[in-house]
């Protein structure tokens, strides 16, 4: 049997397509390397064990009769644990909501299994995924934090218990947890995964992501789901490299990291332009939080008023300060990412992406803190498709991760910008 952790998406899938593999010996193979050393991770809530052999059982049996139903038939993969499952239990990383278990699939979920991808089980997400952490630890080092929310799904991709992944991002819970595990990390444009059966934190700001080892995969991920062929061959004008984060600057690490990272990216060929930053940016992270924090506290108030803080203490914060900002504060924070926008879409419309870092430094020592979003947040508010790519590694052989950000609707350029980006950092992030 082929080891997991070595498999590539894309192989993986043609391996299956091909009948080289069967989806029974795929799923055996992620099942027990999540035996082995998820105790040690803690990056999964729930194993579906059985019924993730039962299905592939069953599209196997489909595959003789009938053939293979698309390039995800038989490919496994994790879920956070705030998209429903039918039949599965989807606790929202709270004791509050434990034996909850719905009858129906979380519209994604319910498109991949349409596709032939078989749900291995639910993956760890922070208290309602909020900054109140999970058990989970970073593969790279277990005295480290993999980030949050989508802790779980980020952990088990980077540690090769399953080939893909789903997680969600609000502010920046696909593209930190992505940076800290030195993995790709995806959130496409806004509404362009649908959220139907995902527990709502923040409806303004609230994307579906998915994680996967390499660039490369997550190209083949996209074009599998979306059913686009995701041209190499695109090639951005310009990368944009502004001065960021808007506020505290990057840790030293990821400072020093970050500008060798850009001399080398010159030095192979990459157009990259340093440019001042928007003044509309200026106010956008705080807009952002503003977003995040009303709508956040509002989605959160009678699950706070039914369990207080038994729902996290930082999330029980959340809500009595959200609750704090008036509608007109509410307002002029969506008017101020409007402006944003408009400004990131001209300065991306002959199909230039922008390049910062994808996170402020490495992961935190420990598991209380997941880190800090400030990186990602502005994107996020602004809907674009935002890419994280792993392209060094510390002393302590800690991940830091580059992000990619495309406009509206252009993730073809992004994934393709990616690409370029990890052919030419090959054996470079380590």
């Amino acid at each position: 049997m082929a080891d997991s952790q070595r498999d590539s998406l894309a192989q993986l899938c043609l391996d299956l397509q091909a009948g080289r593999r069967t989806a029974a010996d795929a799923v055996d193979g992620y099942l027990d390397r999540i035996a082995a050393i998820d105790p040690r991770i803690e990056a999964w809530a729930y194993v579906a064990q059985d019924e993730a052999r039962q299905e592939a059982r069953e599209l196997d049996r489909e595959f003789a009769s009938r053939g293979c139903r698309g390039p995800l038939h038989g490919v496994p993969f994790g879920v956070k644990d705030i998209f429903d499952t039918a039949g599965m239990p989807t606790e929202w990383g709270t004791p509050t909501q434990r034996g909850r278990v719905p009858r129906e699939d979380a519209a994604l979920v319910a498109q991949l299994r349409r596709a032939g991808a078989i749900v291995l089980g639910k993956t760890h997400t922070t208290a309602f995924a909020y900054f109140d952490p999970g058990p989970t630890r970073n593969p790279h080092n277990t005295d480290f934090s993999p980030g949050g929310s989508s802790s779980g799904s980020a952990a088990a991709v980077a540690a090769g218990m399953a080939p893909f992944a789903i997680g969600s991002q609000t502010m920046g819970s696909v593209l930190r947890p992505a940076s800290f595990c030195g993995i790709a990390g995806m959130k496409p444009t806004f509404d362009s995964l649908p959220l139907g059966g995902v527990m709502e934190f923040a409806k303004s700001l609230d994307h579906a992501g998915f994680f996967t080892k390499s660039i490369e995969d997550m190209r083949h991920l996209w074009s599998a789901y979306s059913g686009k062929d995701i041209a190499s061959t695109a090639r951005p004008p310009s990368w944009i490299h502004v001065p960021w984060p808007i506020e505290d600057g990057l840790e030293p690490e990821m400072e020093e990291a970050f500008g060798a990272l850009i001399e080398r990216l010159r030095v192979g060929g990459l157009p990259i332009e340093e440019r001042p930053l928007p003044a509309t940016f200026r106010g956008l992270l705080r807009a952002a939080r503003t977003i995040n924090n009303y709508e956040g506290a509002r989605a959160n108030r009678e699950r706070y008023e039914q369990h207080g803080v038994a729902i996290g203490l930082k999330l029980a914060a959340l809500v009595e300060d959200g609750l704090t900002i008036n509608e007109q504060t509410y307002r002029g924070a969506l008017e101020t990412v409007a402006r944003a926008r408009a400004e990131f879409e001209a300065s991306t419309a002959d199909g230039s992406v922008w390049f910062v870092p994808a996170a402020p430094g490495t992961a935190p020592a420990g598991i209380a803190s997941t880190g800090d979003p400030r990186c990602n947040a502005p994107f996020t508010s602004l809907g674009v498709p935002a890419l994280s790519v792993p392209f060094a590694r510390t002393g302590q052989g800690l991940p830091l991760g580059c992000q990619i950000v495309a406009s509206a609707g252009r993730e073809d350029l992004l994934l393709a910008a990616g690409r370029r980006c990890e052919d030419l950092l090959e054996g470079f992030a380590g």
